[in-house]
């Protein structure tokens, strides 16, 4: 999947039904063939489901100010990969719990041991998926239905015309929630203002993503630097939800206290640096960071 724009594109709107085509092709081709695909995973499916959305849901916003349909299609993206999300939430518990596990193991002392009885009861509660395989079979059989419909109207989308360049408006407002998310979350640690600033640092990555033909050089540094930000606040987002697991469902005992006052040590390290990494990326008030733009635009085709 390519997801850009191109300098080809005669248009911004045919661009975006291209990419827009290619992603649903590509995610509906996998889930068409995922019972003789046998290289990956149902989690892995889910994941790769998951994640077009959220490439569609990105596109979308890009173009929002000029799509009058923005609304309706980016429920429809949002409810799919909802729809998903328990399945997806065991596989990162595990991953978390196991990396974890790795460093007290790397770093111990006699008094940090984790018993290993107690770390494998714990991994196989959280391993226990939250649905039985056929029900995530037919959540997925339900996805593919949507995101076919969604397909078949993709090809006949539309933009209206904007008095600014055309994807403009749409990259101000993303860059703008990026800048206030970080600067909400700033000194409060709350995890649900992290969790919603990382939506919005996803959505600059995606727009980096699809704008990276028109300026190669500008958008791979800050292509790099979000992806990694991106990182960072998944990583902490993840242990997150393996803190709140350890001590709000029955998870006792010193083992468990001990992993969770690891993952809530090693996620405070990760806001520091998520927080350094914002900096980078969003110090610039939207109007100044919009300037260097304006030369791209000039050489970009309108609707």
């Amino acid at each position: 999947m390519r997801f850009l724009f191109k300098r080809s594109d005669a248009t911004v709107e045919t661009g975006f039904r291209r990419i827009a085509s290619e992603v649903l092709d590509e995610v509906l081709a996998l889930l068409r063939e995922r019972e003789q695909n046998h290289d990956l995973t149902t989690a892995q499916i889910v994941h790769r489901v998951r994640r077009s959305c959220k490439a569609m849901r990105g596109l979308l916003r890009l173009v929002r100010p000029m799509f009058s349909a923005y609304e309706a299609e980016n429920a429809v993206f949002r409810d799919v990969a909802a729809s998903l999300s328990a399945a997806r939430d065991s596989a990162v518990l595990v991953e978390a719990l196991d990396s974890l596990v790795a460093q007290a193991d790397r770093g111990r002392r006699d008094h940090d041991v984790l018993e290993p009885d107690d770390v494998a009861a714990i991994r196989a509660r959280l391993a226990k998926p939250a649905e039985d395989p056929a029900s995530i079979e037919a959540q997925l059989d339900r996805a593919a239905q949507a995101l076919l419909a969604a397909r078949v109207r993709a090809a006949g989308w539309s933009l209206i015309a904007h008095g600014d360049p055309p994807l403009a408006p749409g990259l101000r407002k993303s860059y703008g929630a990026a800048r206030r998310g970080m600067k909400t979350l700033a000194g409060s640690g709350d995890p649900q203002l992290s969790h919603e600033w990382r939506k919005q640092v996803k959505y600059h990555w995606q727009h980096m993503r699809l704008l990276r033909s028109l300026a190669p050089h500008f958008a791979r540094d800050r292509l790099r630097t979000a992806g990694r930000l991106g990182d960072v606040l998944g990583e902490q987002h993840d242990l997150d939800l393996l803190t709140h697991m350890l001590e709000g469902d029955g998870l006792a005992g010193e083992t468990a206290k001990r992993i969770a006052q690891l993952a809530r040590h090693r996620a405070a390290r990760l806001a520091r640096r998520s927080a350094k990494l914002g900096v980078q990326l969003f110090d610039q008030k939207p109007s100044v960071y919009m300037k260097a733009w304006d030369d791209i635009w000039a050489r970009w085709p309108r609707l």
